[in-house]
């Protein structure tokens, strides 16, 4: 018996709550919110109509392979050697400004410029694709290093550039 009065109390107050200005006062608070990060609802539909969105993109740009280490280990040994000689600073900037260009994956493809590979290379300011460079982290490290060091000289060189035009 106190059960059932509790229930049915239970169910006076969520009636009467739904049915005053509170519960409404609620729900267009939460629509105002969910409408200041731009979520659904700010149009013709409700936010509760909103349908699901679509799946991400299996890659985006910059968020990295499952080969990144390996691509990595490739870049420094090659930095590393003869012409290069590239360490300890330099590879670090070396590895901080390609990791922020692809983080070192080969498959990657800037959607907005068009950028290709760990090294970002673009076709509309480095001309023709290197033959073999689709897909290869070894063709594109080499094409890479080989680049910086005949444009910028160094990579550290090579990464203010970029960091201050955000081309190179």
């Amino acid at each position: 018996m106190e059960t059932g009065a509790a229930l049915l109390l239970a169910a006076l107050i969520i009636t009467t709550v739904y049915a005053s200005e509170v519960s409404t006062s609620f729900n267009d608070g939460v629509r105002q919110m969910v409408c200041l990060v731009n979520g659904p609802g700010c149009g013709d539909r409700t936010w509760v109509d909103e349908d699901r969105p679509d799946e991400p993109e299996q890659f985006e740009w910059g968020s990295g392979g499952s080969d990144t280490s390996d691509n990595k280990n490739l870049g420094m040994q090659a930095a590393a050697a003869d012409p290069y000689n590239w360490t300890d600073q330099e590879w670090t900037c070396l590895d901080g400004f390609w990791s922020a260009l692809s983080s070192w994956d080969a498959g990657m493809v800037d959607p907005t410029t068009g950028a290709r590979g760990i090294v970002g290379f673009n076709p509309a300011q480095h001309g023709a694709l290197p033959s073999g460079f689709d897909g290869s982290a070894s063709a594109q490290i080499g094409w890479g290093l080989s680049y910086i060091q005949a444009t910028y000289g160094t990579p550290c060189a090579a990464w203010r550039y970029w960091q201050s035009t955000g081309t190179y």
